[in-house]
């Protein structure tokens, strides 16, 4: 089965999209789609001229009815707006029986998404969504965010699974905002409702799939070997959410309060630092997506945080 992955993405996390193409490239083919919000991005991309990639920009997709929202819609609501308009636009290109992974570039695979995409043909799924899984103090997300993360989705491209994404862009074209609704919540909140309205619908269970900051805590993180299991079931990919990085010189440094699991993000932290390497390789001058360098009285202050919240949650076990 072709396997089409596609993200977004402006000049301020393409240093994560490197980081997120590299980690996905070693472990199998896959054709990528990105979708450049800006000039800058478009550019650097073009320099690396990264092997399996297709670059495209707001003005390939010519959807009149996107732009038209970006007059009222802030950069984060727009970017969640053309999330789904990108979808739609990669679908309509792929033929049916091939799939389409949507992944924000936050999202680190350890391990290749063939199986669980084999997983869902032979069940005869073609959309495919994970579960935030809050732990229980925070089961309000729920109502709040929507039960389903909309940075991760499965696509097999047939008829109800384009139905699924051409209504989803209908959905995000006419309101797409960072509001908290009963039945709304930027892209997200409308995966709430995508069991009752399409056939072939996959909650996907496994532990391992999509795990991020919001629910590591439920579980026990172990390693064999190389490989990290998330209770019984493999790590298969992480959503590094909203984690931020600064430089040090040369090398790139995460903030000591988003160590969720030490050596876990310690390697998320080597990924961006040479992705960020291979950038420079093509532009000694970039340097978008990182925050200010702390002073040492936040680092101190940071690290206090990271280890009181690592506690916690020994303790709670």
């Amino acid at each position: 089965m072709k396997i089409h992955i596609a993200t977004l993405f402006d000049k301020n996390y393409v240093v994560r999209t490197v980081a997120f193409y590299e980690a996905l490239a070693k472990l199998g083919e896959y054709t990528f789609w990105f979708l450049c919000l800006d000039n800058d991005s478009k550019v650097l991309l073009e320099k690396l001229a990264l092997p399996n990639v297709v670059l495209k920009t707001l003005d390939d997709l010519s959807d009149t009815e996107l732009m038209a929202t970006k007059s009222d819609r802030s950069v984060g609501e727009f970017a969640f707006t053309a999330k789904s308009v990108f979808v739609n636009y990669v679908a309509n290109k792929t033929p049916n029986g091939e799939a389409l992974i949507f992944a924000d570039n936050d999202v680190i695979f350890f391990l290749p998404p063939d199986n669980l995409l084999e997983e869902m043909r032979e069940g005869n799924y073609s959309i495919g969504i994970t579960l935030h899984r809050f732990p229980k103090d925070k089961d309000y997300m729920n109502d709040r965010v929507g039960k389903y993360n909309a940075g991760l989705l499965f696509f097999i491209l047939d008829p109800d699974s384009r139905a699924c994404i051409s209504d989803w862009r209908r959905d995000c074209i006419d309101w797409c905002y960072l509001k908290y609704e009963e039945e709304r919540f930027g892209d997200q909140k409308y995966i709430m409702k995508w069991p009752k309205n399409y056939k072939g619908v996959y909650v996907i269970l496994n532990k391992g799939v999509n795990t991020g900051s919001w629910n590591l805590f439920n579980w026990n993180v172990t390693k064999q070997g190389e490989q990290f299991f998330i209770d019984q079931d493999p790590l298969e990919c992480y959503h590094f959410h909203r984690v931020k990085f600064y430089a040090d010189g040369k090398e790139v440094k995460m903030l000591p309060i988003y160590f969720y699991h030490q050596e876990l993000y310690k390697i998320y932290e080597e990924q961006i630092g040479k992705a960020w390497q291979k950038i420079l390789e093509v532009d000694l001058d970039w340097n978008y997506g990182f925050v200010e360098k702390p002073n040492i009285f936040r680092i101190i202050k940071q690290r206090i945080t990271s280890f009181l919240t690592r506690h916690r949650k020994q303790s709670s076990e």
